[in-house]
């Protein structure tokens, strides 16, 4: 009887190992099989920001409904050619933004170059409570993103000055009204056709209003200055 328990243990301890490299062998798979889909999908191209030396792969996003509108976006992200994606501890970078408008899906890029890094992409809609659950057409774009090597470390990142853009709902009509922005600290819809924005540039706090209309800055003043380190 005793045999009998010792065989029936070992069987069991063979069959959890068995389990257990099944287990890591399909994990692996799935692995495997995500990096191969993920770079099937990207197309490399040559480096373009400052600071890379080697091809990036590009890859598109989730695509996403403007409301009130015929018009989707989709984000395209950058990774480099190791397949690792770019993050700097931040997630991937986002180098542009495509438009597909109309029955047609004609489509236009946000900007004519892929080595921007834009760190916000961002429907500008005004909730009411008489909307209910339905949601409030976008007013406008909202974008902030870095072209410059402002640090002079030789590579674009979030320790760089941004820039803010505005744009209309369907991505057309891009208007600068920023730039120089150290972080942005808050942004609100006061209603459907005006923003407000409170950001910090160098070492001092702006608030700033701007037009969804005209896509335009309306006010811009400081309010008060970061105080120097004692």
């Amino acid at each position: 009887m005793e045999r009998l328990f010792t065989l029936i243990k070992r069987i069991n301890s063979a069959l959890l190992l068995l389990g257990l490299l099944g287990l890591g062998a399909f994990i692996a798979w799935n692995i495997w099989s995500s990096n191969q889909w993920q770079s099937s999908r990207a197309v490399p191209i040559p480096a373009t920001q400052a600071g890379e030396a080697k091809p990036v792969l590009l890859e598109f996003g989730q695509i996403e409904n403007i409301h009130g509108t015929d018009t989707q976006m989709l984000d395209l992200s950058a990774r480099d050619s190791s397949g690792k994606l770019y993050s700097s501890g931040y997630g991937s970078e986002t180098r542009n933004v495509l438009f597909l408008s109309g029955k047609d899906k004609t489509p236009r890029w946000l900007f004519p170059v892929q080595s921007n890094l834009i760190l916000t992409v961002e429907q500008l809609r005004h909730e009411t409570e008489s909307s209910g659950s339905k949601q409030a057409p976008t007013s406008a774009l909202f974008f902030e993103y870095i072209s410059n090597d402002s640090n002079g470390d030789g590579k674009l990142s979030r320790d760089d000055r941004s820039r803010i853009a505005l744009a209309k709902p369907d991505g057309t009509g891009l208007t600068e009204v920023l730039d120089g922005v150290s972080r942005v600290l808050s942004r609100e819809m006061l209603d459907s056709q005006h923003l407000t924005l409170i950001y910090q540039k160098d070492r001092a706090i702006h608030h700033a209003r701007f037009s969804l209309a005209t896509l335009s800055k309306e006010l811009d003043q400081e309010i008060v200055t970061v105080p120097e380190e004692i």
